[in-house]
């Protein structure tokens, strides 16, 4: 299943041949996704015709509707070969996403693991009802906005950068959220959030364990919350995700359990595994457990999940954009505003 509008597409294709040809398989069905259909409907025509083993060429969204079709075939495998800009749950798994050759090798020759899915229900800001799969990890409030207003360019031009320079000008806002959270049905907290992630997966780009106590096939999932309202506030978020502080923080909170359900007291910005599914008013998250047969690595080919960091960072890239200058002069106004606080005293 291939996304063609991916970097690297036509690579991918001439990998997946030229593997398949070494092992003496016959050609490989190769079929294309739309800008209509993201790949199920591709994916149930591949199953139909005997197909096995589904390789997702693509992003976190093909990869997402490959799976959503492979739920219904308990025997179906599902393999990825990461061309997207997150690559969320291939960075969980190990997958070196820079290499052709080592993922097609997971894929064609890696251990079968079974690993749990989430189904997220969502009640959108106009009353209508969705139903999503997702993966690695749903969220809502200012992670979401990161991802539907990341420019779709700068994501070809540095890769996951374009996602920091995005955050980076949005830290410094001061408004949290007002939510209501149940967890398996039990009793509503509220919660004041800048942004709230239900985690299937713990890891996020540059091996930042955002999510520290779950697994993909532990059959539960993860609510973190991050309640920042200031410069220092993000600094402790970034000591407890980035460098893994163990201490507990005031501004980082967590919740476990199957099934969790949050709901705005006014519509929210929400994505799944990277993709913005639109302003919703109620979002419920079930863990579907060991849901998917997916090829891992082979154990000598396994990364740490997420990947390295310092690869991820590439600053000197974002240093100029347009959000990044933003953030800039947002920090310079507080730093002066603080300056300006203190002579008035």
């Amino acid at each position: 299943m291939l996304n063609p509008i991916k970097n690297q597409a036509d690579e991918a294709v001439a990998a997946v041949r030229r593997h398949v040809s070494a092992q003496g398989w016959d050609a490989p069905l190769i079929v294309e996704t739309t800008a209509e259909d993201p790949g199920r409907g591709m994916t149930r025509e591949a199953l139909d015709k005997g197909a096995t083993l589904v390789i997702a060429a693509g992003g976190d969204g093909t990869v997402r509707a490959v799976a959503e079709e492979l739920l219904n075939h308990p025997k179906a495998q599902l393999a990825i070969l990461p061309l997207g800009t997150g690559n969320l749950l291939a960075r969980n798994l190990g997958l070196d996403v820079n290499d052709f050759d080592v993922a097609l090798k997971a894929a064609l020759q890696g251990p079968v693991e079974a690993l749990d899915a989430q189904r997220i229900d969502v009640v959108l800001a106009d009353r209508t009802e969705e139903s999503h799969v997702g993966l690695v990890a749903t969220g809502l409030g200012m992670d979401a906005e990161v991802m539907s207003e990341t420019n779709e360019t700068l994501k070809k031009f540095v890769g996951p950068a374009a996602y920091i320079a995005t955050a980076l000008s949005k830290i410094f806002g001061w408004r949290r959220h007002p939510v209501r959270l149940s967890v398996d049905e039990g009793a509503w907290d509220t919660e004041y959030v800048r942004t709230i992630m239900l985690a299937n997966a713990g890891y996020i780009q540059g091996g930042i364990q955002y999510a520290p106590d779950v697994r993909l096939d532990d059959g539960q999932q993860q609510a973190v919350l991050l309640t920042p309202r200031s410069l220092s506030g993000w600094v402790l978020v970034a000591a407890k995700t980035v460098l893994r502080l163990r201490k507990n923080v005031p501004v980082v909170s967590y919740r476990r359990g199957v099934s969790i359900t949050v709901r705005p007291f006014y519509p929210l910005a929400a994505q799944v595994d990277g993709d913005p599914i639109g302003q919703v008013t109620t979002l419920t998250s079930t863990v579907l457990p060991h849901a998917l047969r997916v090829r891992v690595p082979l154990e000598e080919d396994r990364l740490a999940p997420g990947g390295p960091l310092g690869s991820k960072l590439p600053m000197d890239q974002i240093a100029g954009l347009p959000p990044v200058a933003e953030a800039r002069r947002a920090g310079q106004r507080l730093s002066l505003q603080w300056r300006n606080a203190r002579k008035n005293k």
